[in-house]
């Protein structure tokens, strides 16, 4: 009898043990899925701009643009090539001069926002998905000083 009770209560705190275990990893998991830096609902796309060169006054920056599933949560991968053309552009908040520089495929899912200049204020750099008439903008804000 006690060796049946043993052996009853050792299994009882081993599935505690490894139920917590799991959970806090679970929990964890949706933590990181739940990263969305810049979300599409409408593509259902997660994306991240990544400076290559600036953001500077002094001359050209460029970044990168990655798109992945907003269900994988992985920003490094794999990414997701948008249905819909990707546009991205600048706008210097104070009187609303806009910029359009060159967009560049790279892969599926990454592209390269290149020829980008910048004069001392604040800004917002805008990734774009357009898909007919319907456009879906998503931004970050950057200020810069000489």
């Amino acid at each position: 009898m006690n060796k049946l009770l043993f052996t009853m209560l050792t299994s009882f705190l081993m599935v505690l043990i490894v139920g917590c275990g799991s959970d806090k990893q679970s929990s964890h998991s949706s933590v990181m899925a739940r990263s969305c830096p810049l979300k599409f609902s409408s593509a259902s796309l997660c994306s991240e701009i990544k400076w290559v060169n600036g953001p500077t006054v002094d001359g050209e920056s460029s970044f990168t643009v990655t798109f992945w599933s907003d269900k994988n949560g992985a920003s490094e991968g794999p990414w997701t090539e948008p249905s819909a053309q990707v546009g991205a552009f600048i706008r210097m908040t104070c009187c609303g001069s806009v910029f359009f520089p060159k967009v560049t495929r790279v892969e599926d899912g990454k592209y390269l926002v290149s020829n980008v200049k910048f004069t001392p204020g604040n800004w917002e750099v805008y990734v774009q998905l357009k898909n007919g008439e319907a456009v879906e903008k998503q931004f970050i804000t950057i200020k810069l000083e000489d």
